[in-house]
């Protein structure tokens, strides 16, 4: 990736940084939202279910819809691969997250630090998780093999590992953590929409199959629910012992 994709990436989420920092400005205090969020389960049961049903789907027709999305002759849908591939890119996402968290901490800004702390917790545990799941799975990645049903169970090379996709992962966990500090119906669609740039850049370059970031956008979401959910018990002096899952 060139100079001036890096840029663009860390200027970008620096500006989402800001956006969700000015929605938070004030003191964390233990109010109705502070109070739901601390007892709403991060997993339903009818999501789970739709999660794993459309990751089914997809797998089913993973080779048709990556022909159709693999193109790299396709200039537009090489300048959003670039942007979606920053911004899923741990490379750039952690550092740019861990520096924003020690500014807030340093200049006394509990907005500012918070925000970024939990954007921060959110997708480390997305990139962790992703970690342990491709190693366990083995999915071989597109490029490498064109049946999606080739497995290898128990690799350690995360080169070669598809499922999920870690990019996708990351960027569902931080446009989820930004969406739920500001409460607007447009600034959701505008981190989801990005977020979904990522999942379209894993396909157009060939490195993910469709099922691959379908489900790490599921992982990505379930992460930032639990650390959110974690923040909020702690808030509140509750014991954050356990997952809430509602079946």
């Amino acid at each position: 990736m060139n100079t001036k994709n890096v840029v663009f990436a860390l200027v970008t989420l620096s500006c989402l940084g800001a956006a969700s920092v000015h929605a938070q400005a004030q003191e964390p205090k233990i109010d109705s939202a502070t109070i739901a969020r601390a007892n709403k389960p991060i997993l339903r049961r009818g999501e789970l279910i739709g999660v794993l049903a459309t990751t089914g789907i997809a797998m089913v027709f993973d080779k048709k819809l990556l022909n159709t999305i693999h193109d790299p002759h396709d200039a537009f849908g090489r300048s959003v691969s670039d942007f979606g591939n920053a911004l899923g890119n741990g490379v750039y996402v952690y550092p740019t997250l861990l520096a924003a968290s020690i500014v807030g901490k340093v200049m006394g800004s509990r907005g500012v630090y918070g925000v970024s702390s939990r954007a921060l917790k959110s997708t480390l545990l997305a990139g962790v998780s992703v970690v342990v799941l491709k190693s366990l799975i083995g999915r071989e990645r597109p490029f490498l093999h064109d049946d999606p049903f080739k497995f290898h169970p128990f690799n350690l090379h995360d080169s070669t590992n598809s499922f999920p996709s870690g990019h996708t992962t990351v960027a569902f966990a931080l446009a989820t953590s930004f969406a739920r500090e500001i409460k607007g119906t447009w600034d959701d669609v505008l981190f989801y929409a990005m977020a979904t740039t990522t999942a379209y850049a894993r396909m157009h370059d060939n490195r993910h199959w469709m099922s691959d970031v379908v489900f790490g956008a599921g992982v990505g979401i379930l992460s930032t629910r639990f650390i959110h959910r974690r923040e909020a018990k702690l808030l509140m002096g509750k014991s954050v012992l356990g997952a809430s899952v509602d079946f």
